[in-house]
Formats: structure tokens, sequence, C-alpha cells
């Protein structure tokens, strides 16, 4: 199960119908492009929005989201859809209410809608949201079960690596690790015949050996000595007659072993080794600790045997040097393939970066410019399949560059490249001020299906 289309119409700068927006995605990897202000971050925000997401972030819907004229006058309904294709045949049951089926293939619609409450101030119900199935709603509204179902992963720009990874309530890392099919093996903890042996220690269950830690601490001398100083030198004292006071130090919190075993879990943390001596080094940059919080999050999303496994990324670029970008881009295109124990993985993520944006095949880019976005997969463009494998020479770290421009100057070589933005800036017209690129194809553009000698 993928998402494959995204529509929008009265949502933030995309009007209605004809001005509205839609996004189509592939089932691997799809990095939206362009320019600032392109509506990249508001594709993936009305994502957020239909779908909702895994973390513990609530994304509320604002006046400002309701798309605004040319006149000025501001819209009274928000329409998002999602459409998820490839569900399997464990998917399409598990969704049998809201499926609709065309053609013989069953798709999941999601149609999100949100009205403003006329006469309403900003407050608790100044909005009416509606979540339903069908292509144009018509279907039944989608309970909470079925919305946990298709949460998705998201990683914020400029995110905190490091405070997302580290230990505490419903850590990432807790949740990485309890989607581990042999988390809970081994045997429970007897008080009365505790562990003779290492091995038999070993033998435990995670939430056991928690309990035998416990056991072990409340046995320790200082903690008995500390115990009985507290109850018989201080709380005694002030305990009144049929109301005695009484402290008992201990390890941890009780309850069943699952809920121990998630308090265990959600105390560790995951630490990156110095390459040479296998030590831990300590603080590690943002970088690092960034490529870490997205392996982790793939491998949850991998791991996991249902659910919608979509990633969602904003500028993975983020603390990334050149070359460990490129390697990201590699390690996410491998994410969306099947592997052993592993779903494919949808990553849908926006960039800034010719790095990147040269690295991804062109045919999973997603153009975004002047309220419209274009998909460059191949059976939604008129290139060929040799057009293809040009492009794919031709476009290096420098010419990708013509993703995120507002106009192109295309030139056949390096004087030109030189001698334009010269003589442009001589007529007080700027090329970079006005976010135009020039890209040097380094000989005469190629007819179709012919490539002179010279040419990229």
């Amino acid at each position: 199960m993928y998402l494959s289309v995204l529509k929008l119409e009265n949502f933030r700068q995309f009007g209605q119908a004809n001005c509205g927006l839609e996004v189509t995605f592939n089932p691997g990897v799809t990095a939206l492009v362009g320019e600032n202000d392109a509506g990249k971050t508001a594709v993936i925000d009305a994502i957020r929005y239909v779908l909702q997401t895994r973390d513990a972030e609530y994304l509320k819907l604002q006046l400002q989201d309701f798309h605004i004229d040319d006149s000025g006058a501001q819209a009274s309904t928000i329409t998002l859809r999602c459409t998820l294709d490839g569900l399997s045949k464990a998917e399409l049951g598990a969704f049998a209410e809201y499926v609709t089926y065309k053609n013989g293939v069953g798709r999941l619609h999601i149609h999100w809608s949100a009205t403003r409450v006329q006469g309403s101030t900003l407050t608790r119900r100044w909005v009416d949201i509606s979540v339903r199935s069908g292509e144009n709603g018509e279907g039944p509204s989608l309970d909470a079960g079925a919305r946990l179902l298709l949460a998705t992963a998201y990683l914020k720009p400029l995110r905190d690596a490091e405070r997302e990874m580290s230990p505490g309530r419903n850590s990432r890392l807790s949740q990485v690790l309890s989607s581990f099919p042999s988390i809970d093996v081994g045997s429970a903890f007897d008080t009365a015949t505790p562990p003779a042996s290492p091995v038999d220690a070993e033998a435990l269950s995670i939430a056991g050996m928690g309990d035998y830690m416990r056991y072990l601490v409340n046995k320790h001398s200082a903690i008995v000595s500390a115990e009985h100083a507290i109850n018989q030198n201080y709380l005694a004292p002030l305990s009144l007659v049929g109301q005695p006071l009484t402290s008992r130090i201990s390890f941890g919190e009780g309850g069943t072993e699952d809920a121990r075993l998630k308090q265990i879990l959600e105390r560790l943390e995951l630490g990156l080794l110095d390459h040479a001596s296998g030590e831990s080094r300590g603080v590690y940059g943002l970088g690092s600790n960034n490529v870490l919080f997205m392996a982790c999050e793939l491998l949850l999303l991998g791991k996991e045997p249902d659910g919608l496994p979509l990633l969602l990324v904003e500028e993975p670029e983020a603390h990334l040097h050149p070359q460990r970008q490129l390697q990201l881009m590699e390690f996410l295109e491998k994410a969306a393939k099947p592997a052993d124990g592993l779903r494919p993985v949808q990553v849908i993520l926006t960039t800034h970066s010719p790095n990147l944006s040269s690295k991804i095949p062109i045919q999973n880019l997603d153009l975004m410019h002047r309220g419209r976005a274009f998909s460059l997969a191949e059976d939604q463009t008129c290139l060929g399949a040799d057009d293809y494998r040009f492009l794919s020479r031709f476009l290096d770290v420098t010419k990708a560059g013509l993703f995120f421009a507002k106009g192109l100057l295309v030139v056949e070589g390096d004087a030109e490249a030189i001698l334009l933005p010269a003589i442009a800036r001589r007529l007080g017209k700027d090329l970079t001020k006005h976010g135009v690129s020039v890209i040097n194809v380094g000989g005469v553009l190629p007819v179709r299906g012919h490539r002179p000698t010279g040419a990229i």
C-alpha cells in the first residue's frame, strides 16, 4: 500500500478546481523540488492533516490555511484527498468498508475537509473537520483504528535528532525495539528461584532481567540501610498513633510484563561508536545524529507488520555534507525496495539540494512551479527512453540547479556562461537577484534521438 495521488483545493496558495493542485507519487522515492514558496511544504502538511503522523506533535489547522484569492476573499472550505494504491489482500480486508472498487481495482480514498463555522471566533469550535472515505467523500467516516493504521512517520526540517533519539516516554528507539518479534522472548523472573549463574540470567526475558535487577538492588546493603534509617529515624517519629508512615526504596515501577518491558525500552538510548576504538565517543554532530535518526525511522517502518509504510522527510540534506547527502539518497532508494524481513518503505521528501536532485532518478522527481506539480515519471511526460538516459547523464550537481530557478539561460559553452551574467550586471539586471540560472550544456543541445559531437 502506498500513497499515489494527493489533491488539494482551497489550501494555502492553492485555490479551487483548476487552481487547485494534484500531485502523483511513486511507490518508492518521490522528491518534490522547486523554488521557495512553490508549495512543497504545503504538500507535506496536507498529507499530515489527512493521514496524521506517529509523533506526539499535534498539527493544528490555522485560519491562514484557508486559501485567499486574488480579490482578497477567503475560502470557507478546504478539501484534501489522498488516494492509496497497491493494497494487498490483507489490507483490502482491513479497510474493507472504506475501499472503492473501480474496474476491478480496489483503492482507498481518504477525503478530508475542513469548513469554517460562520460567525464564530477562533475558539475550539471555529471549524468542522470531516474525514470520510470514497472518491468524493461519499463513503463512511474513518474510525480511530483505521486512521491509526494510516499514520505516517514525519521528519521535520532542522530536526533535533539527538533529542528525538534520547530516552524518555514513548521514545523513538523504544518504538523501534518493540517492533522486533523476539523482543519479549525469555523466561520470567521468580524470586523463589533466582538465577544461579550468568547463563540462567541471560535466559530471562528483558522484563525478567529488569525484575531481577530490581530484586538485587532492593537487597543491596546500602539500600537496606538507607530504607531502615528513613523509616526508623524520620518517619517513625512523625507518625501518628494508628497511622504509621513506612517507606520502601524500589527500583522502577511495577505493572504488567508488557508495561515493565516498555519502561525498560524507554530508558535505553542509541549512540554512535568511535570506529577506531569501538567505544562511545560522546557527543556527535547534527549530521551523524540525523543519519542515525533516519535509519531508525526506516527500520521501524520496515519492521512493522501492518500500517502504511510512508516516511515524510523535509530537507533531508539538513546538516549533511554533499558526500553524505549522496550516500543518504542511495540508502533511501534501497529502503524503498523489499528486503529480508523488511517491507518496502515509500519515501516522500522535499529538497533544495542540487546534490540530491542530481542523484535522484529523474523519474522520481515532482517539479513544483507556479502552483502546479509536474511529475517527471515516464508515463507523465512526452520524453522517450533515450531522453531519460541522456538526462540522467546530463543532470550533474551544477545543472540540477535548474529545478530551483525562476528562469533559465541555456548556453553552449564556457565563454557564454561567463559573459552573459557579466553583461546582465552591466545592464542592471543581476541574474542571481532575479533567480535566473545559467545552464552550460557544453555544446549544441541534441535533437531528440540524436546527440551531436561535443554535447554532454
